[in-house]
C-alpha cells in the first residue's frame, strides 16, 4: 500500500510538472501577429513629408512626432514649436481640428519644415497602416509617413 501511494505521488508530481509546462507554452499569445502599436497611444516619429524623407536637422531639439488620445486629442512637436488640437475619427476617415502651438521663433528650415507639417496635418482626411507605419492620406494620396517609436 504504501509503494502504491509513493508511486501515484510521483506520477501526479510528474504529471503536473508536464501540465505546467504545456500550459505555460500554449497560453502564450502569438504576438507576431499582433500588431504592437494603434493608431492612439502610440508615439508616431516622422519618417517622410510630401514624399520625401524627414531627418532631423543639427539644432532641432527633437524629432517631429505627433500621438493621438483616446480622447480624441493630438499632441506632438513640429520640428520648432509643440502642436495640440483635437481629431475626429469615422473608419480610416481621419480630420485634426482645431491645431495650435507654441511661438517660439527658430531658425527658417525649421519654420519652413513647421510651416509644412502643419499644412500637411490640417489636409488630412484618412490613414492607413503600412507595416508599422502610419500613413495619412489626402483623398487617398499620401501627405505623411510616420512610424511607430516605442518607448
Amino acid at each position: 500500500m504504501l509503494h502504491r501511494l509513493t508511486y501515484l505521488s510521483l506520477a501526479a508530481a510528474i504529471a503536473m510538472t508536464g501540465g505546467c509546462a504545456a500550459t505555460s507554452d500554449s497560453a502564450k499569445p502569438d504576438t507576431a501577429l499582433t500588431p504592437s502599436y494603434s493608431l492612439t497611444n502610440t508615439y508616431w516619429k516622422l519618417t517622410e513629408l510630401d514624399g520625401a524623407p524627414v531627418t532631423m536637422a543639427p539644432q532641432q531639439e527633437r524629432e517631429v512626432r505627433i500621438t493621438l488620445t483616446d480622447d480624441g486629442k493630438v499632441h506632438g512637436f513640429t520640428g520648432c514649436n509643440q502642436v495640440m488640437g483635437g481629431y475626429t475619427l469615422a473608419g480610416t476617415a481621419l480630420r485634426f481640428t482645431q491645431l495650435a502651438g507654441t511661438r517660439m521663433a527658430c531658425p527658417p528650415p525649421l519654420m519652413q519644415l513647421e510651416s509644412t507639417v502643419l499644412a500637411n496635418l490640417n489636409s488630412v482626411t484618412g490613414y492607413r497602416f503600412d507595416g508599422e507605419y502610419l500613413i495619412l492620406l489626402k483623398d487617398g494620396s499620401p501627405v505623411a509617413r510616420f512610424e511607430s517609436v516605442y518607448l
